[in-house]
C-alpha cells in the first residue's frame, strides 16, 4: 500500500507523526477523502481503512494510531500514552 501524501515537522523528528490532507483515502460521497473520524457518519470500514493508511504513512503501521477529536478552544491536551479506541465516540483522555 502506498501511504497517502503527508508532511512531517522537523521539530518533531523524535516522535512518529504526520500531517495528512484529504488525498489518498477510500471514503466516498460526502466524505470523499482520507476521513479518519470514527465519530463521523462515514462508513466505518472506510474510516478504518483510512486510519490504516495513515498509520502506514507514519511508521509503517507498527504502532496504534493516536488521533484527537478536534475542538477549537484554549484547552491543551498532553498525551503521554495511547488511550483505548473510542469506538465511534470522542476519546476523553483527561
Amino acid at each position: 500500500m502506498t501511504p497517502p501524501p503527508h508532511h512531517r515537522a522537523r521539530a518533531l523528528d523524535s516522535l512518529p507523526h504526520g500531517f495528512f490532507g484529504r488525498q489518498g483515502g477510500v471514503s466516498s460521497g460526502l466524505y470523499s477523502s482520507l476521513n479518519c473520524g470514527l465519530g463521523s457518519n462515514d462508513a466505518r470500514d472506510a474510516v478504518l481503512e483510512n486510519r490504516a493508511r495513515v498509520a502506514a504513512g507514519i511508521d509503517g503501521g507498527a504502532r496504534p494510531l493516536l488521533s484527537l477529536y478536534q475542538v477549537h478552544s484554549s484547552t491543551a491536551v498532553t498525551v503521554e500514552a495511547p488511550w483505548p479506541p473510542a469506538r465511534g465516540r470522542r476519546p476523553t483522555p483527561w
